[in-house]
């Protein structure tokens, strides 16, 4: 496909890295995609038309995790890990925080042609139950309904791993602790 020129190559950020969280939207003709400290969306037509948001950790958290004996360049970073469509204007994204997780709002417009790829700046969420600590960790999630059930660890070691229902008008519940029987 390279030597037929059939395809375009989108090469990263100098600054970014772990592009591993995707969301495909066919309605706005978009690919999100969650990396180290970045969201994209993607024009599907011409891959090379995109838009960015920028959303890195604290300095005071960066430091809080390097501190606690991490590495600053692979794990010391807002990873993002978790990106689903919300309702129909809104993407709900969250991302490591340098082991302090974080959710968000993404505003992306009601319609195609509004362009629109912004973060809600005012509203920011603690995302313990949703999103790892750990960026070499795995997640898997889905919302439904307005309610968002990951599979994901709820503590900083990395060894207490869960499935929660959080979001939506229910409590927040959880699997039992450290009952690994859950998950076999």
């Amino acid at each position: 496909m390279l030597e037929s020129s059939n395809i375009i190559n989108f090469n990263g950020l100098a600054n970014s890295s772990s592009y591993h969280t995707f969301l495909l939207d066919e309605e706005r003709g978009r690919l999100y995609v969650g990396a180290k400290d970045h969201i994209f969306s993607f024009n599907l037509v011409n891959i090379k038309e995109y838009q960015k948001i920028v959303w890195p950790v604290s300095h005071s958290r960066r430091d809080e995790c390097k501190w606690a004996g991490k590495d600053i360049l692979r794990e010391c970073a807002n990873f993002i890990k978790v990106l689903k469509a919300y309702n129909q204007t809104h993407l709900y994204a969250c991302g490591t925080g340098a082991f302090h997780p974080v959710c968000t709002y993404i505003e992306v417009g009601s319609h195609p042609e509004d362009n629109i790829f912004r973060m809600e700046d005012s509203h920011f969420e603690n995302g313990r139950g949703k999103s790892p600590y750990d960026p070499k960790l795995l997640t898997a999630s889905l919302l439904v309904d307005g309610e968002l059930y990951s599979g994901t660890a709820a503590d900083f070691m990395g060894r207490d791993f869960a499935i929660f229902r959080t979001l939506g008008h229910h409590h927040p519940i959880r699997t039992e602790q450290h009952d690994s029987r859950w998950l076999n």
